[in-house]
């Protein structure tokens, strides 16, 4: 029997799983990549160490059955599945932040991660915690990462906390945060070659 190779995806500040699930619904039968897309709740009051637990217990539950795991982050949970990766690096196969805040960055604005984190306690220490941590990668483990940012700009997230020194950062040709997400999902094959190799 052939290992299933399960890509954890945790969604945006919005929680929309089923959106998720729509977009990647053909990801079995085209790419033979098994989309598990997972709750993270980031707007409730919860800290971020539980939530990276229920995430590390996902990954271990399918390791457990001899199967690859790979895991997505979309959004908000770009840091939080860079922080699982961290805590499972002997076990991920590979990790992309699509989109997400990794580390504060200097925008000013309507983009500066103190505005973006305010709704959620959870999110802040994710990014916090990622940023500690990044300097901890190694050369072999960012051969491990993928970041995807939209080529002609994100008016949530800026540039400059999204890419990561040394890892494979590539850019989708759309603009607009949720639109670059959506359509990175459904077609760019960046994403679906750096999982299967």
């Amino acid at each position: 029997m052939s290992k299933v190779h399960h890509v954890i995806i945790g969604p945006g500040m919005e929680g929309k799983v089923d959106n998720l699930r729509f977009l990647t619904k053909n990801w079995p039968s085209k790419y033979g990549l098994t989309p598990e897309v997972m709750p993270i709740f980031w707007k409730d009051a919860e800290h971020f160490d539980t939530k990276l637990a229920r995430i590390t217990d996902e990954i271990d539950s399918f390791i457990q059955k001899g199967d690859t795991v790979s895991l997505i982050g979309c959004s908000a949970s770009g840091s939080a599945m860079l922080n699982a990766f961290i805590e499972r690096k002997d076990k991920v196969h590979k990790v992309v932040n699509l989109d997400g805040f990794v580390r504060p960055g200097t925008a000013r604005g309507f983009r500066n991660f103190d505005v973006r984190s305010a709704q959620s306690i959870a999110f802040r220490e994710s990014v916090m915690l990622f940023a500690e941590l990044e300097k901890t990668l190694t050369p072999q483990d960012k051969k491990k990462i993928l970041t995807v940012r939209p080529f002609f700009g994100d008016e949530l997230v800026p540039p400059d906390s999204v890419v990561i020194q040394g890892a494979l950062n590539k850019t989708v040709p759309m603009g607009e945060h949720i639109i670059s997400i959506a359509m990175a999902l459904i077609w760019y094959q960046p994403i679906i070659a750096f999982l299967k190799t």
